[in-house]
């Protein structure tokens, strides 16, 4: 009985620890929708491509920002054309649209990722839900500075949900939104083909069944967005064809490229290192095992986690917030520690953004005047008024 007892107590002392830790995040993520983005002024930038979304019979992909001059915002990037799919052009529009400034972007994205620890809860676990939840990378990326990775990080497990619940046209239509916010949605076609395989003949369904249904989902997710193709066929290939000649990727391969990590110092370029081929060693390692061992579900669903890092890896412009999608492909896997242990990785993976919470940002940082417009734009936000 008083073996029992502490038991008990000892799970509640861990229980008010959990809380604690989540009320913490909780707050720093409200305080961090208030205030002005420092590293990036990406969200800007998306305010400023969006409230042109209609213009000229939907033709934005066929511009470059300097195509709007005089208006504020271009004076950052203003050579490149927006690369982004057209979901994402859609959702950044909600906020154009009514003159809605980078804190209700922040507060959105922050609910949405609120939306993506409530599916950890129900689907995975407490423990999972409160390590993504406090990853500094979100805490620092989706809340201070308004980048978007976590709508692509909810439709990947909205749609792998679909999926594991055999409901193959909600599955198909999540697919082709996830691609259509980002293009790494189309890492879980591996692992989804696999399941369409696996599941035929399940349920009265014969594999036509399943197909004919995804393939209804997939059509619907691409219909709205039917207008941006017709100017643009090429779109989810622009971050691939427009020709960008930057380097820059804080979790490259190659660590003795200086070209490839610009401001950052030897000892960050060492951690990235660490917690980003940890993931993938371990991924690498689970998936070869399984494999061996004739359990190819379990291989096949590492599949996703593993061929992200491979490519964010190999990229030559990434961010520190793209590893924000890599928690959303774990929903894949069946086995819980296996994925409590990667989001323990994914806790550690941005010192970027611990170092930028608890002492300062480092590193690469906006300009007095980019500040002082996105301070402008916080509340209330008219970007095609704002001019030079």
């Amino acid at each position: 009985m008083a073996a029992t007892n502490a038991v008990r107590k000892k799970l509640s002392r861990a229980e008010q620890v959990a809380w604690l830790l989540f009320a913490i995040a909780l707050v720093y993520k409200i305080y961090a929708c208030f205030q002005v983005p420092v590293v990036t002024s990406d969200v800007l930038r998306h305010l400023g491509y969006s409230s042109h979304a209609l213009d000229n019979h939907f033709a934005l992909y066929t511009t470059k920002a300097e195509d709007f001059i005089p208006e504020l915002w271009t004076r950052y990037w203003s050579d490149q054309p927006y690369i982004y799919p057209p979901v994402t052009l859609i959702f950044f529009y909600l906020f154009s649209a009514f003159h809605l400034g980078i804190f209700w972007v922040k507060a959105v994205l922050t609910l949405i990722d609120f939306g993506c620890t409530y599916l950890f809860y129900k689907h995975i676990s407490k423990f999972a839900a409160l390590l993504f939840f406090c990853a500094p990378v979100s805490l620092w990326y989706t809340s201070h500075e308004g980048q978007f990775e976590i709508l692509q990080t909810l439709f990947i497990i909205l749609n792998v949900i679909s999926i594991k619940k055999q409901q193959w046209s909600l599955a198909g239509f999540y697919f082709a939104i996830s691609i259509q916010v980002k293009q790494f949605g189309v890492l879980i076609l591996p692992w989804m083909l696999f399941e369409i395989w696996k599941n035929k003949n399940e349920q009265s369904q014969s594999l036509a069944e399943i197909l004919r249904k995804f393939s209804q989902g997939l059509v619907l997710g691409f219909i709205p967005f039917l207008v941006f193709y017709i100017h643009a066929p090429w779109l989810l290939f622009l971050p691939i064809i427009s020709g960008s000649t930057k380097t820059y990727n804080p979790f490259a391969w190659n660590l003795f490229d200086p070209t490839l990590f610009l401001w950052m110092s030897q000892w960050l370029i060492l951690w990235n290192a660490l917690f980003s081929y940890a993931p993938l060693i371990v991924a690498t390692i689970v998936g070869v095992i399984a494999w061996k061992k004739l359990r190819f579900m379990t291989s096949i669903s590492m599949i996703p986690f593993a061929s992200f890092w491979l490519i964010t890896k190999s990229l030559r412009w990434g961010q520190f917030w793209y590893s924000i999608v890599a928690p959303g492909f774990l929903f894949c896997l069946s086995k819980k520690s296996l994925i409590h242990l990667l989001l323990l990785l994914h806790l550690m993976q941005c010192l970027h953004s611990i170092i930028a919470i608890l002492i300062k940002p480092i590193g690469a940082l906006e300009s007095q005047h980019s500040l002082a417009l996105m301070q402008s734009c916080m509340f209330v936000c008219d970007t095609q008024r704002l001019k030079y």
